[in-house]
């Protein structure tokens, strides 16, 4: 995916990428754990268990649902703002790649992106130990939650001092140890006070932490193919059904049955995409809903479509 790059940039690459063992950035793909960008970085670095810096350029492409176990921040560079368009935790969100203006990812969140040019970037995974080592929090304390941005916007202190990680990074780590874990801990710092989820507001109820959540929508994911309730998503992740409603919606702005239905949805127009259903009513109860009813209405509600609209356009028939 890395363009043709020119020979300062070659130089970089030899100089921050000479150890055969330096980390790479790694993401989850449905239950597969893959390197996220397969290209060899132009700067490269950190320790594995703390962070990863990988600075790249990458042809226009399509990334699909993916998630992190470590918080990510993007900083793009370039000459000019690159359209993209997101899906964060399901939810539409558009806009542009600018130059100088950052996208943090939280830990766990699930994103997927397309981009329609090439874009310059610097990607950084931060593990959320580092945050908590960076509060003093003892080993068994629930870890620090951060709240995703991935609109890009002005942080121009981090900006600056992911800049000067990629610059100790290239200089070969001379500024020593000490250097590197103290950038380290004043990024971690910035971070809790500029994503921090104690932004959010208070009456919304107390956000669930990224473990927990994981739970809920893995536990969904895993019964699609049934009628589910919310007595029983919150008997099976240990919580009251008032407490992970308020605690679902104060995480992600959405509700927790929103949230089954849009999944609902996805697994139906994968099964008429692949031609792996017989019928729309065998495609409605495959996908656990309770009524074809309620297949018509989530398909229109998050779709804008009809599901035979829908198969019209899209649809694949198994060759007999």
């Amino acid at each position: 995916m890395i363009e043709d790059s020119s020979s300062h940039d070659s130089r970089q690459r030899r100089s921050s990428t000479s150890d055969p063992a330096s980390p790479r950035i790694f993401t989850k793909f449905e239950n597969r754990q893959e390197l996220y960008l397969t290209d060899e970085p132009v700067v490269a670095g950190g320790a594995r268990g703390s962070y990863v810096f990988e600075h790249h350029r990458v042809s226009p492409g399509e990334m699909r649902v993916h998630a992190f176990e470590e918080h990510m921040f993007m900083l793009p560079m370039g000459p000019a703002a690159i359209p993209f368009y997101s899906r964060l935790n399901g939810r539409q969100v558009n806009g542009e790649f600018v130059p100088g203006r950052m996208r943090f990812l939280a830990a766990g969140d699930r994103l997927a992106t397309t981009w329609n040019e090439p874009l310059d970037c610097i990607l950084i995974a931060m593990h959320p130990d580092v945050i908590r080592r960076t509060l003093g929090e003892a080993e068994c304390s629930t870890p620090s939650e951060l709240v995703s941005n991935i609109l890009p916007h002005d942080d121009p202190l981090l900006a600056q001092l992911i800049l000067t990680m990629e610059c100790y990074l290239i200089s070969g780590r001379r500024a020593g140890k000490l250097f590197e874990q103290s950038l380290l801990t004043t990024i971690a710092a910035h971070l809790l006070c500029a994503y921090g989820s104690g932004k959010r507001g208070r009456n919304r109820g107390t956000a669930l932490t990224h473990w927990r959540r994981t739970q809920v929508e893995e536990y969904v994911m895993q019964n699609l193919d049934r009628s589910i309730s919310l007595d029983e998503i919150a008997f099976a992740v240990d919580l009251s059904p008032y407490h992970l409603s308020r605690s679902y919606r104060a995480t992600t702005g959405q509700g927790l049955w929103q949230f089954v239905l849009e999944c609902r949805v996805r697994k139906a127009m994968h099964l008429i995409r692949t031609g792996r259903s017989t019928s729309l009513a065998h495609t409605a109860r495959a996908c656990g809903f309770e009524s074809y009813s309620q297949f018509i209405a989530a398909f229109r509600g998050f779709l804008g479509q009809l599901p035979s609209e829908f198969r019209a356009a899209h649809g694949r028939t198994i060759p007999q």
